[in-house]
């Protein structure tokens, strides 16, 4: 793992709402558990990408960085797939309270 990921963060399944999320270096760990493709993406919480190599083993920034409407139009979509209605209406002030929604699901 990359020493400079900033933790939480959000591990996005290419082709899928889901979202995974990821505390800390332990529970990113355990999300490699799954397979992890190359088209899946891990954003931290300064909004960092991060591209997965071998199978989520190890992390790289892809030098992008998710704009904060772009993370809640996926988190509403999260919520929607979940079955939660008027997700449209969930809205956040920063990153760090969009990826706190996400800590307890």
């Amino acid at each position: 793992m990359n020493a400079f990921l900033d933790y939480p963060a959000l591990l996005i399944w290419h082709g899928d709402d889901e979202l995974s999320f990821a505390s800390d270096l332990a529970s990113l760990e355990a999300l490699s558990e799954n397979v992890i493709t190359e088209d899946d993406r891990l954003v931290d919480s300064q909004g960092v990408c991060w591209l997965s190599q071998n199978g989520g083993l190890h992390w790289q920034p892809s030098g992008q960085t998710m704009p904060l409407v772009q993370l809640v139009e996926r988190i509403q979509a999260h919520y929607a797939q979940l079955g939660q209605c008027c997700v449209g209406k969930i809205q956040f002030k920063d990153r760090a309270a969009a990826m706190a929604s996400l800590a307890v699901h």
